[in-house]
């Protein structure tokens, strides 16, 4: 957005620390941050008195699908939701129809951002080993911008086959030159089949049965052979969505050890439990599968003491028909839970309310984290003179029920329903345009076009002079 825009009278939030500031935002950018901007002229003002000004969060976790036949969600109402959620940049996923595991799926996949996307969007390049994806296209995909490499280690879909230790070991050879992030989806193949299976001999279908088929140590395995296969290859291992307070302290001894080593969780690790699968069933499967609550609170030392890097959603949009038979049978159910528009407020109310950490750090996990680890500083995930202009307003004051009325992406469910949160998002401004604000009604409360994203290629995010 061209022209002058002044965000006046807001607490201004970095990882540095809280200042009370105005924003100078010129051209997409800020321009600066001022003691008090009333006397400069500017074409759009907005009130931010009461409001935190915090860059605005970079969710690295997305999946959208998009080239998608059965329209679950797409780069359009995905970026509806992650606006509505304070939300400017993602980093989608490499699943699809096709799946992006070759340099050319990896363009289309970049033209189809430039059409659709709402807000600004990285992508994760897929890695399925050889013989069926040749080597050179790892580098090729790095080379046209991927942000990370993504691998299986159990079982995802016949669309994107797991990766075996032979493989990953190969994987990350390949990998470590290239300098990217390789991002695992860490459950034991072997420990998880059996698991499967032993639920299978005794026909149990009961929503529990999901949570005992694949516990905290199936994570945890897989998470020691990444860990070790990455120690020995140097390559930059990344788990994703981590569940499991063992699978942390390995993680934790390896950080300690100097290993290069990145993690992250999501919200519903955080503040949702197996009683929360018992209630909403099929709305609440997913994997790694929701913990005990005794686990979840062994989870949390490590989001507050920073081993855990960065909090993302992995949002999923599956129907709600296709959750409901999990009401007679758990497995009959994808894996996956809608999260994009309440990946921020949930976790500032389970973190800075209840748990009262510090607002540096929530934005450190929330923007400068992961802007860091997947190549989009100096222009994402902070509010610096020069960075873009990604901003997202919170009313911590604004108390407020999660509905299923208010989301704004396709698939109109959430296992938050009915939670009460403090802490509300009212706009989202991303490169200077507002693309969320909560005052407005109708299509005008998420008003940016399709198309007016941007694709982030890795390597390309200098700052503005």
């Amino acid at each position: 957005m061209s022209g002058r825009t002044i965000v006046e009278g807001g607490t201004v939030v970095t990882e540095a620390g809280v200042v009370r500031a105005d924003l100078l935002i010129e051209d997409e950018r800020i321009a600066g941050l001022l003691n008090d901007a009333a006397s400069i002229t500017a074409e759009r003002r907005i009130d931010a008195r009461g409001l935190l000004v915090l860059p605005g969060a970079i969710d690295v976790h997305t999946h959208f699908e998009e080239p998608d036949p059965d329209l679950l969600e797409g780069f359009t109402t995905g970026g509806h939701g992650a606006a509505a959620g304070g939300i400017t940049t993602v980093v989608e996923m490499p699943q699809a129809y096709p799946t992006t595991v070759t340099a050319a799926q990896f363009r289309e996949k970049v033209d189809l951002v430039g059409k659709n996307a709402i807000v600004d969007m990285a992508l994760w390049a897929g890695v399925i080993g050889e013989p069926e994806q040749p080597p050179g296209e790892l580098g090729a995909m790095a080379a046209a911008g991927a942000a990370g490499f993504k691998s299986f280690m159990a079982s995802s879909s016949p669309f994107f086959p797991e990766v075996d230790n032979a493989k990953l070991y190969r994987a990350m050879l390949a990998i470590a030159p290239l300098g990217l992030p390789y991002g695992l989806h860490a459950e034991d193949a072997s420990l998880l089949a059996d698991g499967l299976r032993r639920m299978a001999e005794v026909g149990r279908t009961d929503p529990l049965a999901h949570a005992e088929s694949r516990p905290p140590l199936v994570e945890e395995v897989a998470v020691g052979a990444a860990l070790l296969l990455g120690e020995k290859t140097g390559c930059h291992v990344h788990l994703c969505h981590v569940a499991s307070a063992g699978a942390l302290r390995l993680i934790a001894a390896a950080k300690a050890r100097g290993q290069r080593v990145t993690c992250e969780t999501c919200p519903q690790y955080l503040a949702l439990s197996t009683d929360d699968l018992t209630r909403h069933k099929g709305f609440a499967r997913c994997a790694p599968a929701l913990r005990e609550q005794s686990e979840v609170d062994a989870i949390w030392p490590f989001v507050l003491d920073g081993t855990i890097d960065l909090v993302c959603s992995d949002h999923c949009a599956y129907t709600a028909e296709s959750k409901r038979p999990g009401e007679a049978d758990i497995f009959a159910v994808p894996l996956g839970l809608s999260g994009i528009q309440t990946l921020v407020p949930v976790f500032y109310d389970a973190a800075v309310v209840q748990r009262g950490m510090e607002l540096t750090r929530f934005t450190r996990l929330l923007a400068a984290n992961p802007a860091r680890i997947f190549g989009l500083t100096p222009r994402k995930g902070t509010i610096a003179v020069g960075g873009d202009a990604d901003l997202m307003l919170l009313d911590p004051a604004g108390g407020w029920t999660v509905r299923v009325d208010d989301l704004h992406h396709r698939q109109r469910w959430t296992p938050f329903e009915g939670r009460e949160l403090k802490g509300r998002i009212v706009r989202t401004i991303r490169r200077g345009e507002t693309i969320f604000d909560d005052q407005a009604t109708g299509a005008e409360r998420v008003p940016a076009a399709p198309g007016s994203g941007q694709f982030l290629a890795r390597g390309t995010m200098e700052a503005a002079h």
